[in-house]
């Protein structure tokens, strides 16, 4: 009897905390935290009239939930990440360094905060067990049979209660961001929402091979931006195949550990762009926002969003935004000779209006295709940096005949080549 009433007076007591956050309100909102408050509340109620299977099936669902997480059913790492992963005063405040500076009772809110959701993770399976013993005694064989899940940390390990270690918390938040951006590195914006990608290009800039020069004014202005230093949008533009893309996305491998995120935005959304910077402009971190593959017809206006972002729009430009767009096309909007030939009397100002977008673009860097020399040194490159030094004469030699019949020499029919001939060399094949 002894320890049933400990059990009850442990559930009691997190049930009570939880009820009483204030600061990380946002978490009471996740559906298994959501589902275990209203368990908790069942539980303890001095008279629970519900039949078991209603108990029963909301903790199953809890169960469930978990199971299909990425912590596999793993309740203290669900919890704690969640901490992590929050959005409230808190948590905004030390992403920009401001902790120390947080009034006490602010601080000691957070506190409580923290221990009522660490008081949470220490109910185990074994818990909720035994307060449905003790609520259907009778059906015991039945409630035996129940899943169960990890209370034991496996990815939080050692860090101690939660309340204890605020200042931690604050700066984590303060080199890694809030929200969904201290977990994840690149994202899409769909007009609406930022929208995190998980399967991200692993591509790096020492697989890039040649174009050096260019790579390097881009690095540089990267790195002044993530120092705060004066820095520039950056149109990337030339040949297809020479890199552009590659470059910015090997960028964010490269110092996503120094708070570099990348959000790309595709044309059809650059009405909202105005939108998207406003939603990162109080974020700690530097985002690159990437627009691939960019051109506009001559009758297309949506350049006129992108025209007010670069420069020209009431609002500056956040700190913490940058504009990396690429293009085959230097100038980015699409014209014919009969544009130049139009019937507008003052077609002069049209045709600078037109130019006028790719001049706002503070550094401009051209990709062009490499000499054929230049081509096959990058697919020796290549084959070195694979370990197929042996078979290098053969491989230009197949590279070149790639090249020919795909109408064109370029990095990225290299590495199409050198993915090819890798594969056959492999498997015993000649390249």
């Amino acid at each position: 009897m002894i320890f049933m009433e400990k059990v009850m007076e442990k559930l009691r007591t997190a049930s009570f905390l939880i009820a009483n956050i204030s600061v990380y309100q946002d978490i009471k909102a996740d559906p298994v935290i959501q589902c275990y408050i209203d368990l908790l509340e069942n539980l303890t109620e001095d008279e629970c009239g519900l039949p078991l299977n209603y108990l029963v099936a909301e903790y199953a669902a809890i169960c469930a939930q978990l199971y299909e997480s990425k912590h596999i059913g793993r309740f203290f790492d669900y919890i704690y990440n969640k901490v992590l992963l929050s959005e409230n005063l808190f948590s905004v405040e030390s992403a920009k360094g401001n902790f120390g500076t947080l009034p006490e009772y602010i601080k000691c809110a957070v506190t409580r905060d923290l221990n009522a959701l660490y008081a949470l993770t220490c109910i185990t399976s074994e818990d909720i067990k035994a307060a449905l013993n003790y609520r259907y005694p009778e059906d015991s064989d039945l409630i035996e049979l129940l899943p169960e899940y990890e209370s034991e940390p496996f990815c939080y390990r050692n860090i101690g209660c939660w309340g204890d270690n605020a200042a931690k918390i604050a700066e984590y938040h303060h080199h890694n961001g809030i929200g969904v951006f201290s977990e994840q590195i690149a994202f899409r914006f769909d007009g609406e929402a930022i929208v995190p990608v998980k399967n991200i290009d692993a591509i790096r800039l020492s697989d890039l091979k040649h174009y050096e020069a260019q790579r390097n004014k881009i690095v540089e202005n990267t790195l002044s931006f993530l120092h705060s230093k004066p820095c520039n949008n950056i149109l990337l533009y030339g040949d297809r195949g020479t890199g552009k893309s590659s470059t910015v996305k090997a960028l964010l491998n490269e110092y996503y550990g120094m708070g570099l995120r990348i959000v790309q935005v595709e044309k059809k959304n650059l009405n909202n762009l105005s939108k998207l910077i406003e939603m990162l402009a109080d974020n700690p971190l530097k985002f690159i926002i990437f627009i691939d593959d960019l051109s506009f017809s001559h009758q297309d206006d949506t350049y006129a969003s992108l025209k007010a972002v670069l420069e020209g729009g009431v609002a500056a430009r956040p700190e913490n935004t940058l504009i990396y767009a690429t293009s085959n096309r230097r100038h980015l909007v699409r014209e014919t000779f009969s544009d130049r030939d139009g019937d507008e009397i003052h077609r002069g100002d049209t045709i600078q209006e037109s130019l006028s977008l790719a001049d706002r673009f503070g550094l401009s860097v051209n990709f062009s295709l490499p000499s054929k020399e230049k081509y096959l040194a990058i697919v020796e490159e290549l084959a070195k940096q694979r370990g197929l030094e042996e078979y290098i004469d053969q491989l230009k030699q197949g590279a070149e005949q790639w090249a020919i019949a795909r109408g064109g020499r370029s990095p990225r029919c290299a590495r199409q080549f050198m993915n090819s001939a890798e594969a056959k060399i492999k498997l015993g094949r000649n390249a």
